[in-house]
Formats: C-alpha cells, structure tokens, sequence
C-alpha cells in the first residue's frame, strides 16, 4: 500500500508536532504513583474558594462604592 499508512490509533495526528510516536510512548503509571493533574485536596478546594469568595466581595464592594458617587 501507497501513501499514509494508517497508525492503528483513531485520534493520531500525523501533522502535530512534539508528540512521541505510539511505540515510544512512556508506560502508564499507575494511578496510586501520582497525583492526577487538576486534582484538588479538600483543603485546596476550600482554601481556593475562601480566597475566590474573598476577591469577589472586594470586588462587589467597590463597585458600589463607585455606583455611590
């Protein structure tokens, strides 16, 4: 066969670049190993909405302050 040759993977981009070829990829950690990326500890999570919550209402109260004037 003639051509690109199909890699077997469904979402295989021949033009991207950076990307490893499907045989050089790392083998799949296990999840115990590391921590997913984008996941948060409970403690994170409340620390990020306090902090959220905090510039919100810093933000509410200036706009009423110049709402005011």
């Amino acid at each position: 066969m003639q051509g690109i040759s199909f890699s077997g993977n469904l979402f295989f981009d021949p033009l991207a670049t950076g990307l490893a070829a499907a045989g050089d990829r790392e083998p799949v950690r296990p999840a115990t190993e590391h921590r997913r990326r984008g996941t948060q500890t409970p403690a994170e999570q409340k620390a990020l909405r306090a902090a959220s919550l905090t510039k919100v209402s810093g933000d509410l109260e200036r706009m009423v302050r110049e709402r005011l004037r």
